[in-house]
């Protein structure tokens, strides 16, 4: 908890380029500079200093709206919070990897106002009246909050503060006013100094950000690790208790030639799963850390897709599904290396029979594109794949709530194999989940392939 008397951070001096305040202003600057100083330095472990400094700097800077505006070049977020005296300021960010269009529009909206007043030529040492083209940003940015722009209609004037004294972070502070002119125009002195605490402030939030990520990644990590250990202990205990199981059944004296045969066969079964396990373990750790050279070899991919479908048909028919191929009546030539791409299909099958209703219909499908790549659609009718969940559905050892849920076999290995086996041969995946009308839900996972590659 900040002390009632907070300490000053840093020495509140003009660069010397910028000369002393006039003595006339001195000691109002001084006043001001104070007050800002002390309100950021009772805020800095507060989330919320951002807000609390927005409003500090329109009341004390004569302001009826104030805008503060950064980018952080590193993580490509944009951080933005505004207060007028209608509405309660608040924080909002604009993440790079944001897929909304709106988003972008922010985004781009935001970054023009940045760069209007911190460019050399831009509005930094301005103050006047507020043209139509700073407006329409303004309210472009603010529109999406689902908060009344009113207030913006009776703006008349402006002043601009550059933040760009840290090496890592680019912004401004935006004052704005319902009069026609601000009653002082703010002297260049108090200007750095305000830009100065500014600076502060929102490195303070970035690092707060960070910190925030970084922990709710940790407990992430956290829960996939338990997740994973909870499930490589199912995973290998089961065949291991059946192996245990028939080996002491093959120790009766008793025991008939027939049931020893059957005995024998689980132990088969069950030591070719668990050194599938293994292998498949082996398998990921060696596709993230040294990927091998693969040996490129042009196949015929209709036939290629045609035999490991057939190969899968038997399980298909125990599981009550139906696999059906839809491919091109003219051959699909391709140059790859055959075994990834194998293991590639086989893995996709078989998830797409581990998660497809009974009584459905797989179906793979093999197009050419119109820029001589090929796409290899494989898709099933099940339960939905949850958004929050379908950007991981490739992680490592990731599994959804449903697989859980239903006791669906798997450590969440395969999909994670795929992605890096699909990186070694040089192609592309994705995947996509629609509801139907009949009540469940299309997955469609899409495998795009460079019809020719050369040997690296």
């Amino acid at each position: 908890m900040a002390s009632e008397s907070p300490p000053v951070l840093f020495s509140a001096r003009p660069p010397a380029n910028l000369g002393l305040a006039r003595a006339s202003q001195a000691p109002e600057a001084n006043a001001l500079i104070t007050q800002v100083v002390h309100g950021l330095a009772a805020t800095l472990d507060d989330p919320e200093s951002l807000p609390y400094l927005s409003e500090l700097l329109g009341r004390q800077l004569g302001a009826d709206a104030c805008l503060l505006l950064s980018y952080h070049p590193a993580t490509e977020i944009i951080t933005y919070t505004y207060w007028h005296h209608q509405v309660p300021p608040a924080v909002w960010l604009l993440q790079a990897e944001s897929p909304s269009s709106q988003a972008d529009v922010q985004r781009q909206l935001a970054l023009g106002l940045i760069h209007r007043v911190t460019s050399p030529d831009g509005d930094s040492n301005r103050s006047g009246s507020v043209e139509s083209t700073l407006m329409d940003g303004i309210s472009g940015l603010l529109q999406p909050n689902n908060q009344s722009l009113d207030w913006l209609a009776p703006i008349k004037s402006f002043q601009a503060i550059a933040i760009d004294a840290p090496a890592d972070t680019q912004g401004c502070v935006l004052l704005l006013s319902q009069r026609h002119r601000f009653n002082h125009r703010l002297d260049p002195a108090v200007k750095a100094h305000v830009a100065s605490a500014v600076a502060i402030a929102l490195h303070q939030h970035h690092l707060q950000h960070q910190a925030q990520r970084h922990a709710e990644q940790r407990l992430y990590l956290n829960s996939l690790k338990e997740d994973f250990l909870s499930t490589l202990n199912h995973e290998l205990r089961t065949p291991l208790t059946s192996m245990m199981l028939a080996i002491r059944m093959l120790r009766r004296p008793d025991l008939t030639p027939e049931r020893a045969a059957m005995y024998l066969d689980i132990l088969e079964q069950q030591c070719s799963q668990e050194i599938n396990l293994v292998n498949d373990l082996l398998l990921l750790q060696t596709v993230d850390t040294k990927p091998p050279q693969p040996l490129l070899t042009t196949i015929n991919l209709s036939q290629l897709l045609a035999s490991v479908a057939a190969q899968d048909q038997g399980q298909f028919a125990t599981a009550q599904l139906a696999l059906r191929l839809d491919l091109p009546t003219h051959p699909v030539t391709l140059t790859t290396a055959v075994a990834p791409l194998t293991r590639v299909l086989q893995e996709l099958l078989t998830n797409a029979r581990k998660y497809a209703s009974p009584q459905s219909t797989v179906t793979l499908t093999l197009n050419r594109l119109a820029d001589q790549s090929v796409a290899i659609h494989l898709s099933n009718l099940g339960a939905e794949i949850q958004p929050n969940e379908l950007p991981h559905i490739f992680d490592k050892f990731r599994r959804g709530h449903k697989a859980t849920q239903n006791g669906i076999p798997g450590m969440g290995a395969g999909l994670a194999l795929v992605k890096g086996l699909v990186k070694q041969i040089g192609g592309t995946i994705t995947v996509a989940s629609h509801p139907t009308p009949e009540g469940l839900w299309q997955t469609c996972f899409t495998l795009g392939l460079p019809t020719h590659r050369e040997n690296s």
